[in-house]
């Protein structure tokens, strides 16, 4: 049933799980691992972060909230929420922490009502675990509203071991540039500074046949990038940045163009 607009609703987003991080050591052990300030959560109500390679490369990223019990992490699901646990747990060592996780979990977006925002962006709206007694919606509502924003989804856009969080616009708002050590930081940082990122994702319109992830990009006969997640017919690109300029010349019936 079509849902009237500015009328509350709700999408139901697909593949997450959950990592719960409890004991004493909790905050120290995040704090340690993670590419975003846990203290933050002190007075925030939810935190985006990242899980990275020791040579700053993306691994993992996650929504992370508190209880009084400790903290939870909504994640990727299935084998990605595995492969999370065991490289937190390659690194608890003799902390007084427990981690377990759940890798398949229903995670529900509201729009049009108040709770607790995305920590990415508020118009991809307020996260919960509780079903909602509202209309739904297609997933490819809300995954429309994050390709246009150029807002990467996981291993959906990134490449494991290979991507930096600069390329993949994570770095805004996954990254806290003071709060000192963790693992991944000297490449994060030196990126961020020095401006040595090439290539971005980009929110693309496309009049084409879908490319698939990885596909290369041709504008003018000209490679200017990469494929990744695609949603009807708009989609995110990592593509160079030197590419931007031949695409503003394009427009919405080119078979690429720049979307905003």
């Amino acid at each position: 049933m079509p849902v009237e607009k500015n009328t509350p609703a709700y999408v139901l987003i697909p593949n997450r799980g959950q990592l719960r991080v409890r004991g004493a050591d909790s905050a120290k052990f995040l704090q340690g691992l993670i590419s975003n300030d846990i203290h933050k959560l002190e007075t925030e109500p939810a935190l985006y972060a990242a899980l990275l390679s020791a040579q700053g490369k993306f691994l993992h990223d996650f929504i992370i909230t508190r209880d009084d019990e400790g903290y939870s992490l909504d994640c990727e699901g299935g084998e990605r929420t595995h492969d999370l646990l065991k490289r937190l747990s390659l690194y608890k060592l003799r902390a007084d922490v427990t981690l377990t996780a759940e890798p398949e979990i229903p995670i529900y977006v509201i729009f049009g009502q108040p709770g607790i925002s995305d920590p990415r962006h508020p118009a991809l709206g307020v996260r919960t675990l509780q079903k909602p007694d509202l209309p739904a919606l297609p997933f490819s509502e809300w995954d429309t509203i994050r390709i246009r924003l150029a807002i990467a989804d996981g291993s959906r856009d990134a490449e494991i071991g290979k991507s930096t969080l600069e390329e993949l616009n994570m770095a805004a708002t996954a990254v806290s540039f003071d709060k000192g050590c963790y693992v991944g930081q000297e490449l994060t940082a030196r990126m961020e500074h020095r401006g040595l990122a090439k290539r971005h994702l980009v929110a693309l319109g496309l009049n084409m046949p879908y490319p698939a992830f990885g596909e290369e990009l041709m504008l003018n006969s000209r490679p200017i990038g990469t494929m990744r997640s695609v949603c009807g017919s708009v989609g995110l690109a990592l593509l160079r940045d030197d590419a931007l300029e031949l695409l503003r010349e394009t427009h919405d019936q080119s078979p690429l163009y720049l979307l905003g």
